[in-house]
């Protein structure tokens, strides 16, 4: 019962974790914000919560209570969503902004750490494949009823429909049986552990070279989605907020077939190099995606560079918890260690929204997607001449 109400906790939160996403930067510009503002604020807060990403993790290892942080991380994501509808300064919806990645930054490992208490790591990449293919699907949904609300309704209905995905969220949550989360196990702690400082973990080279990959991975890729719909308002091709709802649909979509059939590529093959190949699979999907976008304009192009986005980011959706759990098993640090492979990644994203923004400002969105593409194939090449490290007797 618990499993089944995680994949449906999952479903709902994924159209509540990130805020407004992609429909923060339309209905920013439909308040007359700059590109460079937009960039300004994503990266501002992005980088002011991820001070508190290991943080976050020590403490979800630690706690006992992980249910109820997490319906305290959803709760302020809904309060600053208000916030930005209803006050939208500069200052005011830095601040706001800074409280929704605050919360999302935290909400990561808490979901990792309460699918490994409920199942067990016997059963983590099973659940964990359902996880991802409920959240996509989550995101499907919520962008679909998005599509036609900001059609008929325009950008601002989206605020409705992401709190009321939170309301549900809070719903789902309070009944998963707080006994049916095994604290232990969800910390990844077992009767063979060892004691090890949880710094000792931060400084382990696998750990830090998949650090280094994510962080490059969104950089390249967090501010592409963004641009997309960015360049669409500037064309004039949309103001409502619908083509951000396609972009998504189509992205999402992708990745729950790619999530389906990783999971059960990952479950036959035995062999650890099934991560390298993915993962190169991922990044030549990011660079052909920026090219794409880059280069071309017309709905045709956004659709494959949509489908490239579903392929790359349902990939390492898939395999970055599954890589940490291997990686970390018996530390007692997993959600220590994934928080902080996330925390460099996040970094990237934040780095990639100041960096996308400024470039398609000042040098036009060609020339910012052929950047952020570049990054993705310096990424790969540092992938293909040191992953080996990452897989030695795993």
């Amino acid at each position: 019962m618990a499993s089944g109400l995680l994949a449906w906790l999952n479903f709902f939160i994924a159209d509540v974790r990130d805020g407004l996403g992609p429909y923060l930067g339309v209905f920013l510009k439909e308040q007359s914000f700059l590109e460079s503002q937009i960039g300004f604020i994503m990266t501002f807060a992005s980088l002011s919560a991820l001070c508190l990403g290991v943080p976050f993790g020590i403490l979800i290892d630690r706690s006992t209570h992980k249910r109820f942080m997490i319906a305290i991380a959803i709760i302020l994501i809904l309060v600053a969503i208000l916030c930005i509808y209803f006050i939208n300064s500069f200052v005011f919806v830095l601040i706001a902004q800074s409280l929704i990645t605050l919360s999302g930054t935290f909400l990561a490992p808490a979901f990792t750490a309460i699918t490994l208490g409920i199942v067990g790591q016997n059963k983590y990449t099973q659940q964990t494949s359902k996880n991802e293919i409920y959240k996509h699907a989550g995101t499907v949904f919520g962008a679909i009823i998005s599509l036609g609300f900001a059609y008929f309704y325009g950008i601002k209905s989206i605020f409705i429909i992401t709190i009321l995905m939170g309301i549900f969220s809070l719903f789902i949550l309070s009944f998963i049986p707080k006994d049916s989360i095994n604290d232990t196990i969800a910390r990844g702690k077992n009767n063979n552990s060892t004691y090890r400082p949880f710094w000792s973990i931060l400084w382990n080279k696998k750990i830090l070279l998949i650090s280094f990959i994510m962080f490059c991975f969104h950089l390249s890729n967090a501010h592409m989605l963004p641009l997309l719909s960015q360049r669409a308002h500037t064309l004039g091709i949309d103001t409502t907020g619908a083509y951000a709802a396609i972009t998504i649909i189509i992205a999402q979509t992708t990745m729950i077939i790619v999530v389906f059939f990783s999971a059960n590529i990952i479950k036959k093959t035995h062999n650890p190099k099934i991560y390298f190949y993915l993962m190169s699979i991922a990044l030549c999907a990011l660079i052909l995606r920026g090219y794409i976008a880059g280069c071309y304009e017309n709905m045709l192009a956004m659709i494959i560079a949509q489908i490239l986005d579903g392929i790359g980011a349902g990939i390492t959706g898939i395999i970055l918890p599954l890589i940490a759990v291997i990686l970390l098993k018996g530390s007692g640090y997993i959600n220590t260690g994934f928080s902080f492979i996330i925390t460099i990644g996040s970094i990237g994203g934040a780095l990639s929204s100041t960096l996308g923004g400024f470039t398609a400002q000042y040098l036009g969105y060609q020339n910012a997607y052929i950047i952020l593409s570049s990054i993705a194939f310096i990424a790969l090449s540092i992938w293909i001449l040191k992953a080996k490290t990452i897989f030695e007797k795993l």
